[in-house]
């Protein structure tokens, strides 16, 4: 049908003798706001493709409050679960590691991980570090305020002191350019193998382990078997017994004349005296290489080039009586390592 009678509506009045019907049609006019309704129907369907139908919409049906919960609540969970997916690491194949469990960035050098509270291991050797660095500088201060005799009896007082020491003396030398035993143990070798050697604050021993001589270590407190426990100023070494004598950054405390006349004491006439001494230690050179000569030593060369350490090379040419020598005490400055 090409026209839709929708505004008519038809009378059956029963009228026209009986059996009779009389179909008689009555225009009305519907209520303003159904027209306007009624037009947009007949915009809707004319603009609609012909020769197809026009399906009303289906009526939506209002959802029940426990439903719309329980529709919020899968919502909710589906979208934590993309963004838990979202966070976690991808492998090398670029999917997401399941198994990795997740991180909590560190504060404060503590983070959490699965829930437990982890400690970084590298605060608490830092602390270490530094704990034994003070003790190391505080030590360090003390060798060079006393006498010989006055360090040994503060380490044999505390012996753990000594190992503190040596531990944070080896700290230091894994910084240096170069290590100046090394030099000594070179020019060693090159010294006929019968020679008996004398180590001077050897500390572990490292130079009669490194050289085909026979070596005695000597220091303040035995670091093993082979290191004999003495003030350096007083050895049990035999008199004339030794062909070199080593001081290698031993020349510590306020005493060193009799550091050196001890030397003298043991070594033979012609034995070689080699020192190798930290170069801010020295205000002055020649001050220092007459004191050693007074003790009974030669100066053959002397080796001032290097910025870290300077090497003396000395030779005995005289023996000196201890018990008569007149000259005066001297030291050289501390070496303070720098605190952190």
């Amino acid at each position: 049908m090409d026209k839709l009678f929708t505004e008519h509506e038809w009378d059956d009045d029963g009228s026209g003798g009986a059996g009779a019907t009389n179909f008689s049609f009555v225009k009305t006019k519907p209520p303003k706001k159904d027209r306007k309704k009624q037009k947009k129907t007949e915009q809707s369907v004319e603009s609609s493709e012909p020769g197809r139908f026009v399906r009303a919409p289906a009526a939506t049906e209002v959802p029940s409050k426990k439903s719309r919960k329980r529709a919020a609540a899968e919502s909710t969970q589906e979208l934590h679960s993309k963004n838990q997916n979202g966070k976690l690491k991808k492998s090398k194949g670029g999917q997401p590691n399941q198994d990795e469990p997740q991180k909590v960035p560190i504060r404060h050098g503590v983070s959490k991980q699965n829930g437990s509270v982890v400690h970084p291991t590298d605060f608490r050797s830092k602390l270490v570090e530094s704990l034994k660095g003070s003790r190391f500088r505080f030590l360090n201060e003390q060798l060079y305020k006393t006498t010989g005799e006055e360090a040994k009896k503060l380490f044999h007082q505390d012996p753990a002191a000594f190992q503190a020491y040596h531990e944070g003396y080896r700290h230091q030398i894994v910084q240096w350019s170069m290590n100046p035993l090394d030099r000594i143990v070179k020019s060693i070798k090159k010294l006929p193998e019968n020679y008996i050697v004398a180590d001077f604050g050897c500390g572990e021993a490292r130079l009669a382990e490194s050289v085909p001589h026979k070596v005695y270590s000597l220091d303040l407190v035995a670091a093993n078997d082979s290191v004999i426990a003495c003030d350096m100023a007083n050895t049990p070494l035999e008199t004339n017994s030794i062909n070199v004598v080593v001081f290698c950054l031993s020349l510590m405390g306020t005493n060193l004349r009799d550091f050196l006349l001890e030397a003298n004491r043991i070594m033979k006439t012609g034995a070689l005296l080699k020192i190798a001494e930290v170069s801010s230690r020295f205000d002055d050179v020649k001050e220092f290489v007459d004191n050693v000569q007074k003790c009974g030593f030669l100066v053959e060369n002397k080796d001032l080039n290097h910025k870290l350490f300077y090497f003396f090379h000395f030779k005995k040419v005289r023996t000196v009586d201890k018990s008569s020598f007149k000259g005066k005490h001297f030291s050289l400055k501390p070496c303070l390592y720098k605190k952190r």
